[in-house]
């Protein structure tokens, strides 16, 4: 490819797509690269991604302000990019974040309601045995259980969609989509040389990563990143059994005590890409395995994920909804990547190399907000946001 970009974006998720909008917005010419989702999971031999589903929380609540801020931001640009690309892909059927015990050590409800009263989320609280039941008479939590019931524009986004819309507007704008990926970066004198793995080249002025767990391994020195490797629960659901659970909503539950778990998230009822409806749950496990290269998280996605891990999401959802009627019950598997601060990466490695990566469980529901930050730090070359650097900074492992 002769022509030499502005910008490429190198990773075609949730963050890099946001970003490719945003850049292409401003009339630089933007590429944006990284591959389709692949067709068989099992026997890909490429690189994954995060995206490759139906449904993640959207929310203001959290108990980082700066996740908080995020999300706010986020939620409220989703009604103009849906106009803009004609995708749907938010569902405000809330979000609800519950405790056991607001007063456990490492419990974080009451940070969380003071994030969400910062930033004007509308929410109510709420105790098990007095309103909760009410609201949601088929949910059973601890008996002191507390929850924050927010409503407005959380609930969930469809990660597929969301990234479709985002790469809808900016090819509008003008923006090079490039549906390969990218195995190498040179540095030349006046540009970045990307190779893909078909041998493309594609040259441009900056380069922006946002490749997800890959991130690190393009650059000459490897960021400080933890790659998770989890597992989540998709319980398919009969119609019947999904319209009397269609007013669920996308649950936050820190757990009491749990062997395996030390919270979940669940989402509603949602229609997968084969036809069927599934519940999704999955959770942060008190003990992670990691994956340390491209190779093993293939292997790994290749796989079905972890069977102790499966059980216990099992066990917890059957608790939580003690008469849920399901068809069958399949485990995925999953990789999520954190960062040295648990705020993603948004830095600048040098004059023409940028990083926006590390989603840290957190970042589907404000990547649009990351995307544009990485726009403008990549436009500018350097730190414009009304929010200091210091907590987006790159470590390097």
């Amino acid at each position: 490819m002769s022509e030499t970009f502005d910008v490429a974006v190198v990773g075609n998720g949730m963050i890099g797509a946001a970003a490719a909008r945003y850049l292409s917005a401003t009339g630089q010419r933007v590429a944006a690269v990284g591959p389709g989702e692949p067709e068989q999971w099992k026997s890909h031999e490429g690189v994954f991604a995060s995206h490759y589903d139906q449904g993640r929380i959207t929310r203001i609540i959290d108990p980082d302000s700066i996740w908080g801020l995020l999300g706010k931001r986020s939620i409220a640009a989703y009604a103009e990019l849906e106009a803009q690309s004609g995708v749907k892909f938010h569902q405000a059927a809330g979000c609800l974040r519950v405790s056991p015990d607001t007063a456990a050590p490492g419990d974080t409800f009451l940070q969380a309601e003071a994030v969400g009263r910062a930033h004007d989320a509308a929410f109510t609280i709420e105790r098990e045995g007095e309103g909760l039941g009410d609201i949601f008479p088929f949910l059973r939590f601890p008996a002191d259980a507390m929850a924050l019931w927010e409503r407005g524009g959380a609930g969930y986004v469809n990660p597929r969609q969301l990234v479709q819309a985002q790469l809808t507007v900016a090819a509008k704008q003008g923006a090079t989509i490039i549906r390969e990926a990218v195995s190498a970066l040179t540095k030349q004198a006046n540009h970045v040389r990307l190779t893909t793995t078909s041998g493309q080249q594609v040259q441009a002025r900056k380069v922006l990563l946002a490749a997800g767990a890959y991130s690190g391994w393009l650059l000459d020195r490897s960021l400080d990143l933890r790659r998770k490797a989890v597992t989540v629960l998709l319980a398919e659901l009969a119609p019947a059994e999904a319209q009397r659970l269609r007013a669920l909503p996308s649950i936050i539950y820190r757990l009491d005590r749990h062997p395996v778990l030390f919270s979940i998230y669940s989402l509603p009822p949602i229609v997968y890409p084969d036809g069927k409806t599934y519940l999704k749950i999955g959770g942060t496990l008190l003990n992670t395995n990691c994956v340390h290269s491209a190779a093993e998280i293939r292997d790994w996605f290749h796989g079905d994920g972890n069977p102790v891990e499966g059980e216990a999401l099992h066990e917890v959802l059957l608790d939580m909804i003690p008469d849920l009627k399901a068809k069958s019950f399949h485990t995925r598997p999953c990789v999520v990547t954190y960062t040295a601060h648990d705020h993603p990466y948004l830095d600048r490695v040098d004059e023409q190399i940028f990083v926006a990566a590390g989603g840290c469980g957190a970042s589907a529901k404000s990547s649009n907000e990351i995307g544009r930050i990485a726009a403008l730090l990549t436009t500018k070359g350097e730190w414009d946001y009304d929010l200091p650097a210091a907590p987006f900074a790159v470590h390097y492992a």
